[in-house]
């Protein structure tokens, strides 16, 4: 099976692009194949980059994809490990530790329709969740061949709680493994930008799936 990794850049430095080639071949997949997104000067979004990243997998007969912001670290896993969530999952994430906290992918509150990420440690390895940190996602071809794309509409910030919802719904399967940790720099934690569009993607996500 082939793999794709996919990286959305935006003003990303050459060392950090030469960093996570690094990463991914210290992995040690047997046959796989990187795709660097360069949204700099494009005036596209997140979902906009994933899905051309996806597209381009999709012509290299890749059959698993895997999502990833360029600020974060790949160095704690190891690729056999990295799959044994594809026996229970269409879409995994893994543990994210980020700002000394560690967090076991998200949960939609289904009063508000909006998405959190789960703080509290899990109990098993394996647990199904609404959705997966869009920093790091894992997802299968027949996830792809039955919903579709990432909806371009939010830009960035919350395409992947929207990607999982309607894989959800599609009767796909979503889940954690949290027994594996990455680390997430997130250096647009202090954006206004980054507030503007989650108010804006939160109403979006309300408003596409709500109701009285």
């Amino acid at each position: 099976m082939k793999t794709g990794f996919i990286f959305v850049l935006f003003k990303t430095l050459k060392s950090e692009i030469n960093r996570l080639k690094q990463e991914v071949k210290d992995l040690k997949f047997r046959n796989y194949q990187i795709y660097f997104i360069d949204n700099t000067n494009n005036h596209q979004g997140y979902a906009a980059g994933v899905n051309q990243g996806i597209k381009n997998a999709l012509k290299d007969n890749c059959e698993l994809f895997v999502v990833a912001n360029p600020d974060i670290s790949l160095t704690a896993l190891k690729s056999p490990t990295l799959l044994e969530a594809s026996a229970y999952f269409d879409i995994w994430g893994l543990a994210m530790k980020q700002e000394n906290k560690i967090y076991y992918g998200g949960e939609i509150d289904k009063w508000r329709m909006s998405g959190g990420l789960i703080e509290k440690k899990l109990k098993s390895r394996f647990v199904p969740t609404d959705f997966v940190s869009g920093s790091l996602m894992f997802i299968k071809k027949k996830v792809i061949d039955k919903i579709g794309f990432f909806d371009e509409g939010y830009f960035m910030y919350y395409e992947e709680v929207d990607f999982c919802h309607r894989a959800k719904r599609a009767k796909l399967k979503v889940g954690i493994d949290s027994k594996l940790i990455y680390e997430h720099f997130e250096i647009s934690k202090d954006s206004p930008t980054k507030e503007y569009y989650l108010f804006r993607n939160r109403l979006k996500f309300l408003l596409k799936y709500g109701s009285l």
